[in-house]
């Protein structure tokens, strides 16, 4: 059995003392060298200690703001408050729930933050009256299209 540290990097490489086939002749057994390669994640992608993902949110929730349940990797959510004017691509900052490293898990070792990109997702395709009323709400905001 092999235990894996908390923050275990792509490439870590652990010596296991005894573990590797016998020598020659009857000699000791040689030490077993244990690489570790991390498969990535479909919602987090890892910058050190800290977690970056993105999320999307919609038109109205960017101008107007909301309050968004992000997930963290300890698989709780955490509420996340959005401006309004919010712009597609920034980014938000959890203190804390990144990768921990450096002591066993808990113990208060170092941890990173989670870094929440937002992306403003814009309809595709909008009815005759919805491509008007966008369409009114840019002249009234003195915006070109």
């Amino acid at each position: 059995m092999v235990n894996v540290p908390p923050g275990t990097d792509d490439g870590t490489k652990i010596r296991l003392k005894g573990h590797g086939p016998r020598g020659t002749g009857g000699a000791a057994a040689g030490d077993l060298l244990v690489a570790f390669q991390v498969e990535p994640d479909r919602f987090f992608r890892r910058d050190g200690l800290d977690v970056h993902c993105t999320v999307p949110i919609n038109v109205a929730q960017a101008m107007l703001g909301t309050k968004l349940k992000v997930r963290t990797l300890d698989g709780k959510h955490v509420v996340l408050r959005i401006p309004a004017g919010t712009q597609s691509g920034r980014q938000f900052r959890i203190r804390g729930q990144g990768i921990e490293k450096g002591a066993a898990s808990g113990t208060g070792g170092e941890r990173g933050d989670q870094i929440v990109e937002v992306q403003v997702a814009v309809p595709e395709k909008l009815s005759p009256e919805q491509e008007q009323m966008v369409k009114n709400f840019a002249d009234s905001a003195g915006l070109r299209y």
